[in-house]
């Protein structure tokens, strides 16, 4: 219900919010405004030379980051297809592989709209592409985006476009991409080479040149050692491990885990009845008291492991995939979690002991996490190797146990051992929050952005003005209406008490 009704709101909300910015507003007099407001951004969005002369004149730099997107002023030329200011850009000390926040490169956004030109100059000015943003995925992937994310991507950024132009400036880049992919020599200097000694150059079924995908015998990362490459082959390499990448689910990903997990141990339960089996119940030294640290964090381990592709892109705390097939070792990750909970449910204790030293815990949980940020992201840039990564798996284990064990001892602490009748409130009505909040906060982004107030107050009442009116709704539209009941199951208003006699 939520994909046909909430997602869409979403994509809505997003366009809204984008139009509202003039972000996309690639008019002759966007690039003036941008030079007086000093954005350079919107400037080189708008492909006005004389508004980044101007901007540059100031002595800024070229190569900083927009707030609102993470992207360079390079990369806003590449995906408005603007090869001049591209071509300014670079004249003037702009880095052709300059990465944004989600670790994409200039040739990753030009590509993604099929700007022919733009690739070319990019390519010739030394792009690389075999770059990989933080998900793992080449320039040419971001040629092959499924027609809704690109809807919904072009709309939050604001631009427009030809379906058939796209489509055919991106047949176009998958060409240039893939032969550029051929002649580019692995990072230790050595050409790629096929183990079967086939061409690497392919036609496909209609007789165009095959876009570029990296064999079986090739590591993702080329030059650098993986444990499981036909995993991440299997992700990324092969055109049906879009089901995994594309975005489908957008924030409703975690829900849709959820009922992977579900189905599996209802499946197990109900297998288990079948064949008489009862499982064994682990003892009490296992579940609620330190001990349970042992096994937790190491187990844990295992899977943080293959988060930011075994840590060829580094990341702390988990990946995340919204594709129509979740990502293995993510949906283990949170079995290891889920199957606790199963465990620990059994033992029926409510926090007594489990959370029992939280007073301690959840501050040596924010050292943990201080720790283990520093060295999932070293000063040099790049992923941790050998110790680092083994003592940032570590601590990234270490502090989701922590932090979870030790809100629970919190939580028992200051609602006590019953409860508290607000707190269940709130607790129903999160998923209904969690569901509706988006297009409604992205909306309202839209319409206070131009509001003369400080940031941090503008934050404040978006969240307040989201989380008030979706309460509203909730009491008055949702909660004793059969969509409460679907959500949280029955719930009757408590009848008002009579007046005294």
């Amino acid at each position: 219900i939520a994909m046909l009704t909430v997602i869409p709101l979403t994509w809505a909300a997003s366009g809204y919010a984008a139009s509202a910015s003039g972000v996309g507003d690639a008019d002759g007099g966007a690039g003036a405004e941008a030079a007086a407001e000093g954005n350079v951004w919107k400037a080189a969005a708008a492909g006005d030379i004389a508004a980044l002369e101007a901007y540059a004149a100031t002595g800024a730099p070229l190569h900083v980051l927009d707030s609102d997107f993470g992207s360079s002023p390079l990369a806003w030329a590449a995906v408005f297809g603007n090869t001049e200011a591209a071509e300014w850009l670079l004249d003037n000390g702009a880095e052709v592989g300059a990465r944004n926040s989600d670790g994409g490169t200039p040739l990753h956004s030009a590509a993604f709209m099929g700007h022919v030109e733009t690739v070319k100059l990019l390519l010739e000015r030394g792009a690389d592409p075999n770059a990989r943003n933080t998900n793992g995925l080449l320039p040419i992937h971001s040629s092959g985006v499924d027609a809704r994310t690109t809807a919904w991507l072009a709309g939050l950024l604001g631009i427009s476009y030809d379906e058939a132009e796209l489509e055919q400036g991106r047949e176009e880049v998958a060409q240039l991409l893939t032969g550029a992919a051929q002649r580019t020599p692995a990072p230790d200097g050595e050409e790629t080479e096929q183990s079967d000694g086939e061409e690497t150059e392919r036609t496909d079924a209609a007789g165009g040149v095959a876009p570029y995908r990296e064999g079986a015998e090739t590591r993702v990362d080329r030059g650098q050692s993986l444990l499981a490459p036909w995993y991440w082959e299997l992700l990324y390499a092969n055109d049906w491990g879009r089901l995994f990448t594309d975005d489908v689910f957008s924030h409703l990903w975690f829900l849709w885990y959820l009922a992977w997990l579900v189905s599996a141990f209802a499946l197990v339960v109900w297998a288990a009845r079948r064949m008489g089996l009862r499982a064994p119940r682990l003892p009490a030294l296992l579940v609620v008291t330190p001990a349970l640290y042992l096994w937790a964090v190491p187990l844990t381990m295992a899977f943080q492991y293959f988060m930011g592709v075994e840590g060829q892109f580094p990341i702390f705390g988990t990946d995340t995939y919204t594709g129509l097939f979740p990502a293995p070792h993510v949906l283990i990750y949170y079995g290891v979690f889920f199957a606790f909970g199963a465990v620990y449910f059994g033992h029926n204790e409510g926090g007594a002991r489990i959370g029992r030293w939280w007073q301690a815990t959840l501050p040596l949980a924010l050292i943990v996490f201080l720790v283990g940020v520093t060295l999932t992201h070293p000063e040099e840039g790049g992923a941790a190797q050998g110790g680092a990564r083994a003592a940032s798996l570590f601590l990234q284990a270490a502090f989701a146990w922590m932090m979870t064990l030790g809100l629970m001892g919190l939580f028992r602490a200051v609602l006590g051992q019953q409860g508290n009748a607000r707190v269940r409130y709130l607790s129903d009505a999160s998923y209904w929050l969690y569901l509706m909040h988006l297009p409604l906060i992205v909306a309202l982004q839209g319409v206070a952005q131009d509001w003369p107030l400080p940031a941090a107050v503008k934050l404040v009442l978006l969240i307040a003005v989201t989380g008030g009116v979706l309460l509203l709704i909730y009491e008055w539209g949702v909660r004793y209406t059969p969509l409460g009941t679907l959500l949280n199951g029955r719930r009757k208003r408590t009848p008002a008490a009579a007046p005294a006699a």
